[in-house]
């Protein structure tokens, strides 16, 4: 294995630091929809072994001859010479919801991707429909247009606020990143094979994450036992097509597609202009958060703020600027009925809390309050409204 260390020192370990956020009843009314919001807080913002018996599989042999070494040299440096790329990518999901997010009964959506590097810089735009993010290595604007508001967050890692598209903004690191997982992780089985035209790499991996609760199970390719499959042209050595399915019980369920990549095109300068109208609050301007209470109180003490909106609470556990976007109109003056008790679920850091609440209306809302904790140990909300 000695061989190949300098192609593993090529690759840094990816931490995941994941929450979601499907806040979805405001956002469908200003889009005016009916819907519900649902879930965790990357609504703002969206592998794995035989062990080492695969990594040594997957390092040391690929058919005809050619050793993962040279395939992956060929296959990053044919992909990662391109000065732009254009891709469409099919996602099971809904238009407004974060990037991360995948629904298995939901329908394809398409997200428009494009790729350019200037002057060493990697530069790249995703419009979805009703979302759309925009970044390069340094930052990320995201914006929701019907709400005429998005957020601007700084140093980000790509993956925190992306999910799996943070791969296919730089296709050239798909294969280091599997490489990664493959070497790092043991829970996937991986598989190399080549015909005359084409390098296919398939790998089935369990999901990521602690499951006791099944919440977030199957809410993101992550989070899910998925088969990835990709397809490398054998001549060029560039990525042809990928096709991402989920398992789930007995089904395979396909969740993403990419089967229209093109390279080289002619980049558009007005793809990486900010949008006029839009406010971008800064991201980093977060909550202070509450202290000195368990999750079930903070929670508590939270919804219960719902009744005369009490500012002085929830400001410590709420953007302003989300609260006058999303919530309030759709939530002063309800009454908290019901908690439970707090759960985890999944890889991120949110503790669940599940909630019922009497809206104004007088319908109830059941569901699970999402928290976290900030650098003070505070509780904010991360999402679950």
């Amino acid at each position: 294995m000695d061989d190949y260390k300098d192609i593993k020192e090529l690759f840094t370990p990816r931490h995941d630091i994941k929450a979601s956020d499907e806040l979805r009843c405001k956002v469908r009314k200003a889009l005016n929809r009916n819907s519900r919001v649902r879930k965790t807080r990357t609504w703002l913002l969206g592998g794995v072994g035989f062990s080492t018996v695969a990594a040594i599989f997957l390092l040391v042999f690929i058919p005809s001859g050619m050793s993962a070494k040279e395939m992956l040299s060929q296959a990053i440096e044919a992909i990662g010479s391109a000065e732009s790329i254009k891709m469409n990518v099919e996602v099971r999901t809904h238009a407004v919801e974060n990037f991360r997010h995948i629904g298995l009964d939901d329908n394809f959506v398409t997200h428009h991707i494009d790729i350019v590097k200037s002057d060493s810089l990697l530069r790249w735009r995703i419009d979805k429909g009703e979302r759309m993010a925009m970044g390069n290595d340094r930052e990320i604007y995201t914006w929701i247009p019907a709400l005429s508001l998005g957020w601007h967050i700084n140093d980000s890692d790509n993956e925190n606020v992306l999910g799996y598209m943070s791969a296919l903004l730089a296709p050239w690191k798909i294969l280091e990143t599997e490489l990664d997982n493959c070497v790092n992780n043991c829970n996937a089985e991986y598989k190399v094979s080549k015909t005359k035209d084409e390098i296919i790499l398939t790998i089935h991996s369990e999901p990521q994450g602690d499951f006791d609760n099944p919440y977030l199970l199957n809410t993101s390719i992550a989070e899910s036992e998925s088969i990835r499959k990709y397809v490398i042209e054998a001549e060029s050595k560039r990525l042809k097509t990928v096709m991402i399915s989920v398992v789930s019980g007995r089904r395979v369920v396909p969740v993403l597609k990419v089967s229209d990549i093109r390279y080289d095109n002619s980049p558009s300068e007005n793809n990486y202009m900010l949008p006029n109208g839009i406010k971008f609050v800064e991201f980093d301007n977060q909550p202070g958060g509450l202290n000195g209470l368990s999750a079930e109180e903070a929670a508590s003490t939270f919804l219960n703020a719902f009744a005369d909106w009490d500012e002085d609470v929830i400001d410590k556990m709420l953007e302003r600027e989300l609260q006058h976007a999303f919530y309030r109109e759709y939530y002063q003056g309800a009454k908290l009925c019901s908690i439970g008790r707090a759960f985890t679920s999944g890889s991120g850091n949110s503790v669940f809390v599940p909630y019922t609440l009497k809206l104004r209306d007088g319908t109830s809302q059941r569901h699970n309050i999402a928290l976290q904790r900030t650098n003070s140990g505070g509780w904010v909300v991360a999402g679950g409204l």
